[in-house]
């Protein structure tokens, strides 16, 4: 397995397990529940950012890497518009961006850049006041650019196209512990980790050279797969 892709996973096993350790120690005081209340806000303005990493296993992704693995950044902003006891949902936008190359298969070089623009759509249940569980649908569209630098040919071969995209996930974010009044910090940090399915409609990867004109057909190129992220956040 990829090294990246083994220290995510390490990664996330880690943060889910220093999660539940913490609550068993954050225990509510009297004062909340006197007041009825958990030790973060429900209604929140949040973003984050955070690393996420995908394991394309389709073949067509061979010509870009040399490894079954896709990295990203992800970005996201979110706004809580409904809550319910100690459920809420906060719908946002969120971008990712990824780029892979490789130059041992059988073309020079080869790159491809994936810029990923989503709706992000999440039910929370805030189960303890140091954090809470999410599950999250995230409809959206892919902007892929593909190109080929063919030694045959007297340039490069390139394709860009827009497609359709998807991703659902479940996971956690923890709140890390402060002394004193909680209530009464204005920006709130978090750690937050998921793993979930990331889809983007296949695509034909018929290239094109514009001068002179010129066609190749490398296959079909389908981003799909299992993906984690790991990202730090902040709440207003």
């Amino acid at each position: 397995m990829n090294p990246r892709a083994m220290l995510g996973l390490v990664t996330c096993a880690g943060l889910v397990g220093a999660t539940f350790a913490h609550a068993e120690d954050a225990k509510p005081t009297a004062g909340d529940a006197a007041h009825g209340r958990i030790d973060q806000r429900l209604d929140m303005w949040r973003v984050e950012l955070g690393y996420r990493g995908s394991f394309v296993t389709q073949p067509g992704y061979n010509l870009f890497s040399t490894q079954d693995y896709f990295s990203q950044v992800s970005l996201a902003l979110s706004r809580t518009v409904f809550v319910w006891r100690r459920f809420s949902f906060a719908p946002g936008i969120a971008w990712d961006y990824g780029s892979a190359g490789a130059t041992e298969r059988q073309v020079a070089a080869s790159t491809l850049d994936v810029h990923r623009m989503s709706v992000p759509l999440e039910a929370r249940a805030h189960a303890a006041y140091w954090g809470y569980g999410f599950v999250r649908a995230a409809p959206g569209v892919a902007y892929e650019t593909a190109e080929v630098d063919d030694p045959s040919a007297p340039g490069a071969l390139t394709k860009s196209r827009w497609l359709v995209s998807a991703d659902v996930s479940a996971g956690i974010a923890v709140r890390p512990p402060f002394r004193g009044d909680s209530e009464h910090i204005p920006v709130r940090p978090w750690l937050q980790v998921d793993v979930g399915y990331g889809w983007i409609a296949a695509q034909r990867l018929n290239l094109t050279q514009d001068t002179p004109s010129s066609t190749a057909d490398f296959g079909t190129l389908a981003m799909q797969g299992a993906f984690f992220r790991l990202a730090v956040a902040a709440s207003l």
